[in-house]
């Protein structure tokens, strides 16, 4: 707690890693990354703690949310050898991996309009920012060129 600066443990894993938390739009649930299954996958664990309900399953890693203000988390699933990013509506149980290029799609931020997200686009052993349409699954560059550009975030 922000006003009592008390500490309040959610998890009650006894091996394994747990990382990259990020809250539901209405401050009620939290998702994180955990790798207690043997692999790093999306769990959703409510605010006040209790059991934690396991999101993903495809993939050989789940990693990096984002939950966006449309209710969907954004994340980057190890599929086929290469990272592409992947959409999850908890409400629905539903999942959706966007279609790009053969490049490695990685570390997804929502826009503010809930429609778009920015990511890391690895390829050739260099990184770049490219928007990604959810709607249209058309990747633009944002940032490229002679340098590496990674993990991009949106502000609100």
């Amino acid at each position: 707690s922000l006003r009592t600066g008390l500490l309040k443990r959610l998890t009650r894993t006894r091996r394994g890693n747990e990382a990259s938390p990020c809250w539901s739009p209405d401050g009620n649930h939290i998702a994180y990354v955990s790798d207690t299954s043997g692999s790093p996958q999306i769990y959703i664990i409510p605010r006040s703690g209790g059991r934690a309900q396991r999101l993903t399953s495809t993939g050989s890693e789940n990693v990096a949310p984002d939950w966006g203000k449309n209710g969907y988390i954004a994340f980057s699933s190890r599929i086929g050898g290469r990272y592409r990013i992947a959409m999850a509506n908890p409400a629905a149980k539903s999942l959706r991996v966007l279609e790009t290029d053969w490049a490695d799609y990685e570390d997804p931020s929502w826009t503010p309009d809930g429609r778009h997200l920015v990511c890391s686009r690895t390829a050739s052993y260099r990184s770049s920012i490219y928007l990604l349409d959810t709607l249209e699954d058309s990747p633009v560059a944002l940032l490229s060129g002679s340098v590496d550009w990674f993990s991009p975030a949106c502000s609100p």
